[in-house]
């Protein structure tokens, strides 16, 4: 990738995150913990699993695929996490799971004021999809660098997201520096949509999987009760990948508790 694209990307990001008015992130009453969210669909954002807490994320995608993710925070500012799943979990064929655990590590260098977005610096190898020559089919954001801000006014939260990320998967020999965007909009205390949209630069050479367009997704969630959310997702509007693409739609859960 050329010099001038990766200054173009970046200068992109940070317009878009110190261009939102400022604000506070969305909170609950003081005795619960601050609700922030960690990822929009497959992409990260500047939120972390607040100190003494863990999440527990179930997705559910094509081919009978299920993945687990556990996170937890270990720090005000660090959380940690690991991940694994599979394809044909659900089905009648045999199971190809992952080669193996993947890590997560996230570490907020800013925090998120008036006049500066929130800043996180991380690193994970969970991609998504099937796994095949090395890679998964959505390649891990590998090292990350993610900002994000947010908001609350009349019409409820809103927060616009940016980061820029170096994967670990260069099987293909694509480790072009790639980047995101995206937004969440709360609709009311229960329902909330949100979309992201992947550059993936890191896979469109002719030997990659993606075509060049990157991957649009939106979503939407549902907080069943206080520590429990289901999504619908629907992933990859573009059609981005080779040969004919269609889109997928897959199913999340995610659980939060206290330790």
């Amino acid at each position: 990738m050329s010099e001038r694209r990766v200054f173009t990307y970046t200068v992109a990001l940070v317009f878009l995150a110190l261009g939102v008015p400022a604000g506070a992130q969305e909170e609950r009453t003081a005795a619960e913990s601050r609700v922030e969210p960690v990822r929009l669909i497959d992409c990260p954002t500047a939120g972390l699993v607040g100190k003494g807490h863990f999440g527990v994320d179930l997705r559910f995608f094509p081919q009978g695929g299920v993945m687990g993710l556990l996170n937890a925070g270990v720090l005000d500012r660090l959380s940690i996490g690991l991940s694994f799943g599979g394809e044909q979990i659900i089905g009648d064929q045999d199971v190809d799971w992952y080669p193996r655990v993947e890590p997560a590590i996230r570490y907020r260098v800013v925090e998120e004021g008036q006049a500066l977005p929130a800043v996180v610096l991380g690193y994970e190898t969970q991609g998504y999809g099937g796994y095949q020559d090395g890679r998964y089919q959505i390649k891990s954001k590998g090292v990350f660098l993610v900002t994000s801000k947010n908001y609350t006014g009349p019409l409820g939260q809103f927060g616009i997201h940016g980061g820029l990320n170096l994967s670990r998967e260069h099987s293909d020999h694509d480790s072009d520096l790639s980047g995101w965007v995206g937004l969440d909009k709360s609709i009311n205390a229960d329902l909330g949509l949100v979309a992201e949209y992947d550059l993936a630069t890191n896979d469109n050479n002719h030997s990659a999987l993606g075509s060049g367009d990157g991957y649009l997704n939106v979503g939407a969630h549902w907080s069943v009760v206080p520590n429990l959310s289901l999504s619908l997702l629907l992933k990859n509007l573009l059609g981005n990948g080779v040969g004919e693409q269609h889109l997928s739609r897959e199913l999340a859960v995610r659980y939060s508790e206290e330790f």
